[in-house]
């Protein structure tokens, strides 16, 4: 019986290597594609991550910016009816709490529980039950004041988290 490597299958068997060898430089070219496709993967992943973290930051930014403004707003009204407020204080010492006289900073703190997350919606709601005229940036300028001061803190948009009590925090006022 003849040889398999005879001279006439010679030539077929080395085209079925040379195919082999195009197949295989073929198969790592794609495995080389698969890596780099992995790694642009990879990369544009990190890409969205830092967007979304900056996304966030930029949003805090906003929140506290438009809260900032509510503030300023609120103090150039606070100092038409200071005057107003110091007499009513005097007129009734023993006020409640909660009384209307109190800052709207008093009010946020009596509307959080120290360590617990709560939304911004449940604070607006608990501060205008005491005082129904106050504004929702008003109402976040004085989260952003204490904030500002490390007493509350933001867990994200929208939640809040009394980390302390404030010790200039009093009752009686």
């Amino acid at each position: 019986m003849g040889n398999a490597t005879s001279t006439p299958a010679q030539p077929l068997i080395t085209r079925l290597r040379e195919l082999a060898d195009v197949e295989r430089a073929r198969s790592e070219a794609a495995d080389l594609a698969v890596a780099e496709a992995e790694r642009v993967l990879q990369e544009t992943q990190q890409l969205q991550r830092v967007a979304a973290e900056r996304h966030a930051a930029v949003l805090a930014t906003v929140e506290a910016a438009e809260a900032y403004v509510g503030q300023q707003a609120q103090d150039a009204s606070d100092i038409g009816s200071r005057d107003e407020q110091t007499e009513q204080r005097g007129a009734d010492t023993a006020a409640a709490p909660s009384a209307p006289g109190r800052s709207l900073k008093h009010l946020v703190v009596d509307a959080l529980d120290i360590g617990e997350i709560t939304p911004l919606t449940l604070i607006y709601e608990r501060v205008r039950e005491v005082r129904p005229d106050s504004t929702a940036s008003a109402i976040r300028a004085a989260i952003a004041t204490l904030h500002k001061r490390e007493t509350v803190e933001i867990v994200r948009r929208g939640f809040y988290r009394l980390l302390v009590i404030p010790e200039a925090y009093r009752t009686d006022i």
